[in-house]
């Protein structure tokens, strides 16, 4: 059996293994370099990825932030309207349908009694009591929603008296009565004849209410 001698010296040896030692450091070495470039290169690929994700996601946001603040603006015109309609309704709480109560007395007048004046108003915006309203006897249960106060003149008493119970059938007038009542003489040399001025008032309930911006209406 042959034995392989080796005939180099020991130092050649040495500088062989040193030799080989460095070259798997140097291939270790640049196999951990291509490692970390393609790491980084990943990491590059990822963050720019995420970047555009980002901005698109900052875009869909200022969209839906200009979204949220057309639909604010709307919310304010909203309220605003609303806090508008909540003081009409206030302020026109007790409205009287004027056209409509007058209407119904001008259907009642008897012929021979013609009105020189008048002057209406709702409960809510009198400033002193009538004199009913101190009155021992009530003229009505019910606290009115307005009152109209005539001044007229008849060519008699029973005129006056028609023109009262005329009134006093309307529904929506739920007292009537009278103030007083003045007889004016005859003026024979001008060919007047003798008539009676007379002062009414009428109470008128609820049903008079023009309910203008009231539960909705315009």
């Amino acid at each position: 059996m042959m034995r392989r001698i080796d005939l180099m010296p020991a130092s050649y040896a040495e500088r062989r293994r040193q030799r080989r030692a460095v070259g798997m450091v140097a291939v270790a070495g640049l196999v951990i370099v291509v490692v970390l470039l393609a790491w980084w290169v990943f990491l590059g690929t990822q963050i720019s990825t995420e970047q555009e994700r980002l901005a698109e996601v900052q875009a869909t946001n200022a969209d839906l932030q200009a979204q949220i603040d057309e639909l604010a603006r709307f919310a304010r015109l909203e309220q605003e309207v609303q806090q508008r309609q909540a003081a009409l309704q206030t302020a026109m709480t007790g409205d009287v349908d004027w056209p409509a109560v007058l209407t119904e007395v001008a259907m009642v007048v008897p012929g021979e009694v013609w009105l020189t004046s008048l002057q209406g108003s709702a409960v809510t915006d009198e400033t002193s009591p009538v004199g009913t309203e101190d009155a021992e006897i009530d003229v009505a249960e019910r606290e009115p929603f307005g009152r109209v106060q005539f001044q007229g003149t008849s060519l008699s008493m029973p005129g006056i008296g028609k023109w009262m119970i005329r009134l006093g059938s309307v529904k929506d007038f739920q007292a009537v009565w009278l103030n007083s009542a003045t007889e004016k003489p005859a003026q024979i040399e001008q060919g007047v004849p003798a008539s009676f001025d007379f002062d009414s008032t009428i109470e008128f309930n609820e049903r008079a209410s023009s309910l203008r911006f009231q539960e909705g209406r315009p």
